[in-house]
Protein backbone atom coordinates (compact mmCIF):
# COMPACT_ATOMS: atom_id res chain seq x y z
CA UNK A 1 0.00 0.00 0.00
CA UNK A 2 1.36 3.41 -0.89
CA UNK A 3 1.51 6.37 1.50
CA UNK A 4 -0.73 9.38 0.80
CA UNK A 5 0.28 12.90 1.78
CA UNK A 6 -2.09 14.39 4.36
CA UNK A 7 -2.64 17.44 2.15
CA UNK A 8 -4.96 15.30 0.03
CA UNK A 9 -7.18 14.39 2.96
CA UNK A 10 -10.71 15.79 2.47
CA UNK A 11 -13.99 15.80 4.34
CA UNK A 12 -16.65 15.04 1.75
CA UNK A 13 -19.53 12.67 1.07
CA UNK A 14 -19.07 12.76 -2.71
CA UNK A 15 -17.46 9.29 -3.01
CA UNK A 16 -19.84 7.65 -0.52
CA UNK A 17 -22.42 5.30 -2.02
CA UNK A 18 -25.83 5.76 -0.43
CA UNK A 19 -28.12 4.17 -3.06
CA UNK A 20 -28.15 1.67 -5.93
CA UNK A 21 -25.13 -0.25 -4.66
CA UNK A 22 -24.34 -2.96 -7.22
CA UNK A 23 -21.50 -5.49 -7.12
CA UNK A 24 -20.11 -5.86 -10.64
CA UNK A 25 -17.33 -8.32 -9.79
CA UNK A 26 -16.85 -10.37 -6.62
CA UNK A 27 -13.92 -12.51 -5.47
CA UNK A 28 -14.03 -13.13 -1.71
CA UNK A 29 -14.71 -9.37 -1.40
CA UNK A 30 -16.47 -6.95 -3.77
CA UNK A 31 -13.74 -6.08 -6.28
CA UNK A 32 -15.66 -3.76 -8.62
CA UNK A 33 -18.90 -2.00 -7.75
CA UNK A 34 -21.12 0.96 -8.61
CA UNK A 35 -23.83 3.08 -7.00
CA UNK A 36 -24.95 6.66 -6.44
CA UNK A 37 -24.14 9.20 -3.75
CA UNK A 38 -26.70 11.32 -1.92
CA UNK A 39 -26.54 13.91 -4.71
CA UNK A 40 -27.50 11.35 -7.36
CA UNK A 41 -24.04 11.19 -8.96
CA UNK A 42 -22.99 7.83 -10.41
CA UNK A 43 -19.97 6.26 -8.72
CA UNK A 44 -17.66 3.49 -9.89
CA UNK A 45 -15.32 1.96 -7.35
CA UNK A 46 -12.87 -0.87 -6.82
CA UNK A 47 -10.94 -2.57 -4.05
CA UNK A 48 -7.30 -1.53 -4.34
CA UNK A 49 -5.78 -3.07 -1.21
CA UNK A 50 -6.81 -5.10 1.83
CA UNK A 51 -5.21 -6.57 4.92
CA UNK A 52 -6.52 -7.52 8.35
CA UNK A 53 -7.07 -3.94 9.45
CA UNK A 54 -7.55 -1.81 6.35
CA UNK A 55 -9.50 -1.86 3.13
CA UNK A 56 -8.60 0.77 0.51
CA UNK A 57 -10.97 1.64 -2.32
CA UNK A 58 -10.67 3.76 -5.45
CA UNK A 59 -13.85 5.69 -6.37
CA UNK A 60 -14.55 7.97 -9.35
CA UNK A 61 -17.59 10.08 -10.22
CA UNK A 62 -19.06 9.53 -13.69
CA UNK A 63 -21.60 11.30 -15.83
CA UNK A 64 -24.33 9.30 -17.61
CA UNK A 65 -22.37 9.04 -20.86
CA UNK A 66 -19.19 7.81 -19.17
CA UNK A 67 -21.09 5.21 -17.16
CA UNK A 68 -22.87 4.00 -20.30
CA UNK A 69 -19.55 3.72 -22.14
CA UNK A 70 -18.21 1.53 -19.32
CA UNK A 71 -21.32 -0.67 -19.10
CA UNK A 72 -21.26 -1.19 -22.88
CA UNK A 73 -17.49 -1.84 -23.01
CA UNK A 74 -16.62 1.27 -24.96
CA UNK A 75 -14.22 2.49 -22.28
CA UNK A 76 -12.16 0.67 -19.67
CA UNK A 77 -11.94 1.50 -15.99
CA UNK A 78 -8.48 3.01 -16.62
CA UNK A 79 -9.85 5.12 -19.50
CA UNK A 80 -12.42 6.64 -17.14
CA UNK A 81 -9.86 7.32 -14.42
CA UNK A 82 -7.70 9.16 -16.94
CA UNK A 83 -10.70 11.16 -18.15
CA UNK A 84 -11.44 12.25 -14.58
CA UNK A 85 -7.79 13.05 -13.87
CA UNK A 86 -8.35 12.40 -10.18
CA UNK A 87 -9.51 9.63 -7.87
CA UNK A 88 -11.15 9.54 -4.48
CA UNK A 89 -9.44 7.06 -2.18
CA UNK A 90 -11.52 5.76 0.70
CA UNK A 91 -9.90 3.84 3.55
CA UNK A 92 -12.21 1.70 5.74
CA UNK A 93 -11.73 -0.70 8.62
CA UNK A 94 -12.90 -4.31 8.67
CA UNK A 95 -16.34 -3.16 9.90
CA UNK A 96 -16.77 -0.92 6.83
CA UNK A 97 -16.30 2.24 8.89
CA UNK A 98 -14.67 5.10 6.97
CA UNK A 99 -11.28 6.08 8.34
CA UNK A 100 -10.08 8.60 5.76
CA UNK A 101 -11.06 10.03 2.39
CA UNK A 102 -8.48 11.44 -0.03
CA UNK A 103 -8.87 13.26 -3.34
CA UNK A 104 -5.79 12.49 -5.39
CA UNK A 105 -4.57 13.51 -8.86
CA UNK A 106 -3.72 10.36 -10.81
CA UNK A 107 -0.12 11.54 -11.20
CA UNK A 108 0.22 10.94 -7.43
CA UNK A 109 -0.84 7.30 -7.73
CA UNK A 110 1.93 4.75 -8.42
CA UNK A 111 1.32 3.11 -11.78
CA UNK A 112 1.26 -0.40 -10.32
CA UNK A 113 -1.87 0.54 -8.33
CA UNK A 114 -3.81 1.74 -11.36
CA UNK A 115 -6.15 -0.64 -13.23
CA UNK A 116 -4.90 -2.59 -16.23
CA UNK A 117 -5.44 -0.89 -19.65
CA UNK A 118 -7.83 -3.75 -20.55
CA UNK A 119 -9.88 -3.36 -17.38
CA UNK A 120 -13.23 -3.51 -19.20
CA UNK A 121 -16.36 -4.50 -17.35
CA UNK A 122 -16.56 -8.29 -16.89
CA UNK A 123 -19.27 -10.16 -18.76
CA UNK A 124 -22.60 -9.60 -17.05
CA UNK A 125 -25.68 -11.78 -17.05
CA UNK A 126 -28.11 -10.47 -19.68
CA UNK A 127 -31.21 -8.94 -18.13
CA UNK A 128 -34.50 -10.71 -18.83
CA UNK A 129 -36.68 -7.91 -17.50
CA UNK A 130 -39.29 -6.47 -19.85
CA UNK A 131 -39.80 -3.39 -17.66
CA UNK A 132 -37.87 -0.47 -19.15
CA UNK A 133 -37.24 3.11 -18.10
CA UNK A 134 -36.22 6.06 -20.29
CA UNK A 135 -34.95 8.87 -18.08
CA UNK A 136 -35.11 12.33 -19.64
CA UNK A 137 -31.98 14.35 -18.81
CA UNK A 138 -30.67 17.88 -19.21
CA UNK A 139 -32.31 21.30 -19.52
CA UNK A 140 -35.62 21.60 -17.64
CA UNK A 141 -35.66 17.88 -16.80
CA UNK A 142 -32.74 18.40 -14.40
CA UNK A 143 -34.96 20.85 -12.52
CA UNK A 144 -37.74 18.23 -12.42
CA UNK A 145 -39.75 20.16 -14.98
CA UNK A 146 -40.73 19.58 -18.60
CA UNK A 147 -43.04 21.06 -21.22
CA UNK A 148 -46.04 18.76 -21.55
CA UNK A 149 -45.87 18.60 -25.35
CA UNK A 150 -42.19 17.57 -25.19
CA UNK A 151 -42.94 14.70 -22.81
CA UNK A 152 -45.95 13.54 -24.82
CA UNK A 153 -44.05 13.63 -28.11
CA UNK A 154 -41.00 11.72 -26.94
CA UNK A 155 -43.21 9.24 -25.08
CA UNK A 156 -44.99 8.41 -28.35
CA UNK A 157 -41.72 8.18 -30.28
CA UNK A 158 -40.24 5.77 -27.71
CA UNK A 159 -43.43 3.70 -27.88
CA UNK A 160 -43.13 3.56 -31.69
CA UNK A 161 -39.50 2.47 -31.36
CA UNK A 162 -40.37 -0.35 -28.96
CA UNK A 163 -43.32 -1.42 -31.11
CA UNK A 164 -41.11 -1.61 -34.21
CA UNK A 165 -38.43 -3.54 -32.35
CA UNK A 166 -40.90 -6.18 -31.18
CA UNK A 167 -41.89 -6.92 -34.78
CA UNK A 168 -38.99 -9.37 -34.80
CA UNK A 169 -41.05 -11.71 -32.64
CA UNK A 170 -44.28 -11.18 -34.57
CA UNK A 171 -43.51 -14.13 -36.84
CA UNK A 172 -43.97 -16.38 -33.80
CA UNK A 173 -47.64 -15.35 -33.48
CA UNK A 174 -46.78 -13.44 -30.33
CA UNK A 175 -48.83 -10.30 -29.77
CA UNK A 176 -46.85 -7.64 -27.85
CA UNK A 177 -48.62 -5.21 -25.53
CA UNK A 178 -46.72 -2.15 -24.33
CA UNK A 179 -48.04 -0.45 -21.21
CA UNK A 180 -46.95 3.01 -20.12
CA UNK A 181 -46.28 3.51 -16.42
CA UNK A 182 -46.13 6.88 -14.61
CA UNK A 183 -42.73 8.27 -13.74
CA UNK A 184 -41.71 8.44 -10.10
CA UNK A 185 -41.96 11.68 -8.16
CA UNK A 186 -39.13 14.09 -8.92
CA UNK A 187 -37.98 12.27 -12.02
CA UNK A 188 -38.91 12.41 -15.69
CA UNK A 189 -38.44 8.72 -16.34
CA UNK A 190 -40.87 7.24 -18.84
CA UNK A 191 -41.59 3.64 -17.93
CA UNK A 192 -42.81 0.89 -20.23
CA UNK A 193 -43.86 -2.66 -19.37
CA UNK A 194 -43.95 -5.20 -22.21
CA UNK A 195 -46.14 -8.28 -22.16
CA UNK A 196 -46.63 -10.94 -24.82
CA UNK A 197 -49.84 -12.83 -25.47
CA UNK A 198 -49.45 -16.13 -27.25
CA UNK A 199 -51.57 -17.30 -30.17
CA UNK A 200 -53.89 -20.18 -29.29
CA UNK A 201 -52.16 -22.17 -32.04
CA UNK A 202 -49.00 -22.14 -29.90
CA UNK A 203 -50.63 -22.70 -26.52
CA UNK A 204 -49.52 -26.34 -26.47
CA UNK A 205 -45.91 -25.12 -26.66
CA UNK A 206 -45.32 -22.55 -23.94
CA UNK A 207 -42.70 -20.07 -25.09
CA UNK A 208 -39.99 -19.54 -22.50
CA UNK A 209 -40.50 -15.98 -21.22
CA UNK A 210 -36.90 -15.81 -19.98
CA UNK A 211 -35.64 -16.50 -23.51
CA UNK A 212 -37.91 -13.75 -24.86
CA UNK A 213 -36.73 -11.31 -22.19
CA UNK A 214 -33.10 -12.12 -22.92
CA UNK A 215 -33.62 -11.67 -26.66
CA UNK A 216 -35.52 -8.35 -26.34
CA UNK A 217 -32.87 -6.89 -24.01
CA UNK A 218 -30.09 -8.05 -26.32
CA UNK A 219 -31.90 -6.67 -29.36
CA UNK A 220 -32.51 -3.21 -27.87
CA UNK A 221 -28.94 -3.06 -26.59
CA UNK A 222 -27.65 -4.00 -30.03
CA UNK A 223 -29.69 -1.28 -31.77
CA UNK A 224 -28.55 1.42 -29.37
CA UNK A 225 -24.90 0.53 -28.74
CA UNK A 226 -23.52 -2.13 -31.07
CA UNK A 227 -24.98 -1.05 -34.41
CA UNK A 228 -23.33 2.42 -34.30
CA UNK A 229 -19.86 0.81 -34.18
CA UNK A 230 -20.43 -1.74 -36.96
CA UNK A 231 -18.67 -1.19 -40.29
CA UNK A 232 -20.08 1.17 -42.91
CA UNK A 233 -22.71 -0.33 -45.23
CA UNK A 234 -22.98 -3.09 -42.66
CA UNK A 235 -26.57 -4.21 -43.21
CA UNK A 236 -26.16 -4.17 -46.98
CA UNK A 237 -22.99 -6.21 -47.18
CA UNK A 238 -21.70 -8.01 -44.08
CA UNK A 239 -24.17 -8.64 -41.21
CA UNK A 240 -23.20 -12.32 -40.97
CA UNK A 241 -19.64 -11.28 -40.09
CA UNK A 242 -20.78 -9.52 -36.90
CA UNK A 243 -20.59 -11.46 -33.63
CA UNK A 244 -23.37 -9.30 -32.19
CA UNK A 245 -25.68 -9.96 -35.14
CA UNK A 246 -24.95 -13.69 -35.04
CA UNK A 247 -25.76 -13.82 -31.31
CA UNK A 248 -29.10 -12.11 -31.94
CA UNK A 249 -29.92 -14.51 -34.75
CA UNK A 250 -28.97 -17.57 -32.68
CA UNK A 251 -31.10 -16.38 -29.74
CA UNK A 252 -34.05 -15.80 -32.06
CA UNK A 253 -33.70 -19.25 -33.63
CA UNK A 254 -33.50 -20.74 -30.14
CA UNK A 255 -36.94 -19.27 -29.36
CA UNK A 256 -38.33 -20.82 -32.55
CA UNK A 257 -36.81 -24.19 -31.69
CA UNK A 258 -38.23 -24.07 -28.16
CA UNK A 259 -41.75 -24.26 -29.60
CA UNK A 260 -40.92 -26.70 -32.42
CA UNK A 261 -41.29 -24.11 -35.19
CA UNK A 262 -38.92 -24.26 -38.14
CA UNK A 263 -37.46 -20.76 -38.73
CA UNK A 264 -38.08 -19.40 -42.22
CA UNK A 265 -35.19 -19.56 -44.67
CA UNK A 266 -35.36 -15.76 -44.77
CA UNK A 267 -34.90 -15.27 -41.01
CA UNK A 268 -31.62 -13.41 -41.62
CA UNK A 269 -33.33 -11.06 -44.08
CA UNK A 270 -36.19 -10.46 -41.64
CA UNK A 271 -33.78 -9.68 -38.81
CA UNK A 272 -31.82 -7.26 -41.01
CA UNK A 273 -34.99 -5.45 -42.02
CA UNK A 274 -36.19 -5.21 -38.43
CA UNK A 275 -32.84 -3.87 -37.23
CA UNK A 276 -32.92 -1.26 -39.97
CA UNK A 277 -36.47 -0.19 -39.09
CA UNK A 278 -35.75 -0.11 -35.35
CA UNK A 279 -32.66 2.06 -35.88
CA UNK A 280 -34.69 4.49 -37.97
CA UNK A 281 -37.33 4.72 -35.22
CA UNK A 282 -34.68 5.24 -32.54
CA UNK A 283 -33.17 7.96 -34.76
CA UNK A 284 -36.52 9.75 -34.62
CA UNK A 285 -36.31 9.68 -30.82
CA UNK A 286 -32.78 11.09 -30.69
CA UNK A 287 -33.40 13.68 -33.42
CA UNK A 288 -36.19 15.10 -31.26
CA UNK A 289 -33.58 15.82 -28.60
CA UNK A 290 -32.21 18.53 -30.91
CA UNK A 291 -35.40 20.59 -30.73
CA UNK A 292 -36.78 19.73 -27.29
CA UNK A 293 -36.77 22.60 -24.83
CA UNK A 294 -37.09 20.21 -21.89
CA UNK A 295 -34.26 17.64 -22.23
CA UNK A 296 -31.26 16.77 -24.43
CA UNK A 297 -30.36 13.18 -23.56
CA UNK A 298 -31.96 9.94 -22.36
CA UNK A 299 -30.74 7.42 -19.80
CA UNK A 300 -31.93 3.87 -20.52
CA UNK A 301 -32.38 1.13 -17.97
CA UNK A 302 -34.62 -1.62 -16.74
CA UNK A 303 -36.21 -2.71 -13.47
CA UNK A 304 -35.55 -5.97 -11.67
CA UNK A 305 -38.13 -8.01 -9.79
CA UNK A 306 -37.63 -5.77 -6.72
CA UNK A 307 -38.35 -2.62 -8.71
CA UNK A 308 -34.74 -1.41 -8.62
CA UNK A 309 -33.61 0.55 -11.68
CA UNK A 310 -30.33 -0.39 -13.38
CA UNK A 311 -28.77 1.80 -16.06
CA UNK A 312 -27.99 0.03 -19.33
CA UNK A 313 -27.12 2.95 -21.57
CA UNK A 314 -27.33 6.53 -22.71
CA UNK A 315 -28.66 8.19 -25.85
CA UNK A 316 -27.80 11.61 -27.21
CA UNK A 317 -28.29 13.71 -30.34
CA UNK A 318 -25.46 11.98 -32.20
CA UNK A 319 -27.15 8.58 -32.60
CA UNK A 320 -28.54 9.10 -36.10
CA UNK A 321 -25.21 10.33 -37.44
CA UNK A 322 -23.52 7.23 -36.00
CA UNK A 323 -25.87 4.68 -37.65
CA UNK A 324 -26.86 6.25 -40.98
CA UNK A 325 -23.92 4.73 -42.85
CA UNK A 326 -24.70 1.24 -41.48
CA UNK A 327 -28.32 1.01 -42.64
CA UNK A 328 -29.99 -0.34 -45.75
CA UNK A 329 -29.84 1.78 -48.88
CA UNK A 330 -32.97 3.90 -49.00
CA UNK A 331 -35.10 4.73 -52.00
CA UNK A 332 -33.59 8.21 -52.02
CA UNK A 333 -30.89 6.58 -54.15
CA UNK A 334 -33.41 6.68 -56.98
CA UNK A 335 -32.63 10.38 -57.08
CA UNK A 336 -29.37 12.20 -57.72
CA UNK A 337 -26.46 11.03 -59.84
CA UNK A 338 -27.11 7.28 -59.53
CA UNK A 339 -27.74 5.22 -62.66
CA UNK A 340 -31.39 4.16 -62.44
CA UNK A 341 -32.90 1.69 -64.93
CA UNK A 342 -36.52 0.56 -64.92
CA UNK A 343 -38.43 -2.08 -66.91
CA UNK A 344 -40.64 -0.48 -69.56
CA UNK A 345 -43.30 -3.18 -69.16
CA UNK A 346 -43.99 -5.79 -66.44
CA UNK A 347 -41.60 -8.73 -66.57
CA UNK A 348 -41.67 -12.19 -64.95
CA UNK A 349 -39.63 -12.50 -61.73
CA UNK A 350 -39.07 -15.16 -59.10
CA UNK A 351 -39.43 -13.77 -55.59
CA UNK A 352 -39.53 -14.92 -51.98
CA UNK A 353 -41.48 -12.46 -49.82
CA UNK A 354 -40.19 -12.17 -46.25
CA UNK A 355 -41.97 -9.05 -45.01
CA UNK A 356 -45.33 -7.63 -46.07
CA UNK A 357 -47.89 -5.16 -44.79
CA UNK A 358 -51.17 -6.67 -45.98
CA UNK A 359 -52.91 -3.31 -45.86
CA UNK A 360 -50.40 -1.01 -47.59
CA UNK A 361 -48.93 -3.64 -49.93
CA UNK A 362 -45.40 -2.59 -49.00
CA UNK A 363 -42.78 -5.09 -47.96
CA UNK A 364 -39.49 -6.78 -48.76
CA UNK A 365 -38.53 -9.79 -50.87
CA UNK A 366 -35.66 -11.70 -52.34
CA UNK A 367 -35.58 -11.23 -56.12
CA UNK A 368 -33.84 -14.20 -57.78
CA UNK A 369 -32.15 -12.94 -60.92
CA UNK A 370 -30.11 -16.08 -61.71
CA UNK A 371 -30.72 -19.55 -60.26
CA UNK A 372 -30.08 -19.14 -56.51
CA UNK A 373 -28.52 -15.68 -56.78
CA UNK A 374 -30.73 -12.91 -55.44
CA UNK A 375 -30.94 -9.31 -54.27
CA UNK A 376 -33.11 -8.06 -51.43
CA UNK A 377 -35.58 -5.53 -52.83
CA UNK A 378 -38.33 -3.25 -51.63
CA UNK A 379 -41.68 -4.62 -52.70
CA UNK A 380 -44.58 -2.35 -53.68
CA UNK A 381 -47.88 -4.06 -54.52
CA UNK A 382 -50.68 -1.97 -55.99
CA UNK A 383 -53.69 -3.92 -54.79
CA UNK A 384 -56.51 -1.53 -55.78
CA UNK A 385 -59.74 -2.75 -54.17
CA UNK A 386 -58.52 -6.33 -53.84
CA UNK A 387 -57.29 -8.06 -50.69
CA UNK A 388 -53.74 -9.37 -50.41
CA UNK A 389 -54.93 -12.28 -48.26
CA UNK A 390 -54.64 -15.57 -50.18
CA UNK A 391 -52.67 -13.86 -52.94
CA UNK A 392 -49.48 -15.27 -54.44
CA UNK A 393 -47.53 -12.78 -52.29
CA UNK A 394 -49.00 -13.93 -48.96
CA UNK A 395 -48.56 -17.54 -50.10
CA UNK A 396 -44.86 -16.85 -50.56
CA UNK A 397 -44.66 -15.19 -47.13
CA UNK A 398 -46.67 -17.76 -45.19
CA UNK A 399 -45.19 -20.86 -46.83
CA UNK A 400 -41.61 -19.57 -47.15
CA UNK A 401 -41.87 -20.33 -50.86
CA UNK A 402 -40.42 -18.86 -54.05
CA UNK A 403 -43.20 -17.76 -56.45
CA UNK A 404 -43.48 -16.29 -59.94
CA UNK A 405 -44.87 -12.77 -60.25
CA UNK A 406 -45.03 -10.03 -62.86
CA UNK A 407 -43.65 -6.64 -62.00
CA UNK A 408 -41.58 -3.65 -62.99
CA UNK A 409 -38.11 -3.86 -61.47
CA UNK A 410 -35.87 -0.89 -60.77
CA UNK A 411 -32.07 -1.16 -60.73
CA UNK A 412 -29.75 1.35 -59.10
CA UNK A 413 -26.17 1.20 -60.38
CA UNK A 414 -26.85 -2.26 -61.78
CA UNK A 415 -28.40 -3.74 -58.61
CA UNK A 416 -32.07 -4.59 -58.19
CA UNK A 417 -33.57 -2.33 -55.51
CA UNK A 418 -37.35 -2.29 -56.02
CA UNK A 419 -40.14 -4.32 -57.58
CA UNK A 420 -43.56 -2.81 -58.35
CA UNK A 421 -46.35 -5.36 -58.78
CA UNK A 422 -50.11 -5.30 -59.34
CA UNK A 423 -52.88 -7.62 -58.21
Amino acid sequence: MFIIDSQYNVKTSLPVITDNYTIIHFDEFPILFSGTNKYGNKLLGSLSYEDDDLFRYFVIILDDKQYSDFINKRKSYLDLIKLNQEVFIVDKDINNVELSIYQLPIIEIPEEYLPHPNSFIPEQKTSRSLNFGFGLKGKLADLHKAIVSDVNTVNQKIYDYLQESLETLGYLSLSPFIYSQPSITGSYRLNFDIEFKQSKQLDIFQINQDKIGEFVNGYLNYIAYSLPVESDDFLNTSPEESKGFQTLKENLIEIYNSVNIQPASTITDKLIENINNSANKLSEVTEYLKTSQSFNSIELGNYNENGDFATIGYLDKEYKASVTSKLLIEESLLLGDNEVLSDETPQSYRVLVYQLNRFTGKGCARLYYHDEDYYNVRLHIERGDQELTNSVFTKSLDEDKVVDVNGIAIKVNGIYKRLDCYL
